[in-house]
């Protein structure tokens, strides 16, 4: 993140700081949300294929069907978010050509 418009500890060096983690934490919580969804639903795919019926996601038998969705977004959300913090914050080396 190399803002050459602004200086250092500027007004709008912070700005655009905070947007940028604004944007970053949206995107990434989109991809959160529709990685967890996909996931959800290759499990439900195979359950069908293998049982011919689909899993009850919502009310399970051991009651802890939102438990388990909350804890498949919480690691795709940080997978996704350290991917994205890395990609975004740290800069690329320089190659000399």
């Amino acid at each position: 993140m190399n803002h050459k418009a602004a200086k250092s500890w500027s007004i709008t060096w912070i700005a655009q700081h905070v947007a940028s983690f604004i944007l970053l934490a949206g995107a990434v919580l989109a991809a959160a949300i529709a990685l967890t969804a996909l996931i959800i639903a290759v499990e439900e795919i195979v359950a069908l294929i293998t049982m011919q019926h689909l899993i009850n996601t919502y009310t399970n038998i051991y009651g802890n069907a939102w438990a388990t969705v909350f804890w498949h977004f919480i690691v795709v959300f940080s997978l996704v978010a350290f991917w994205s913090a890395l990609d975004t914050f740290v800069p690329e080396p320089k190659t000399e050509a």
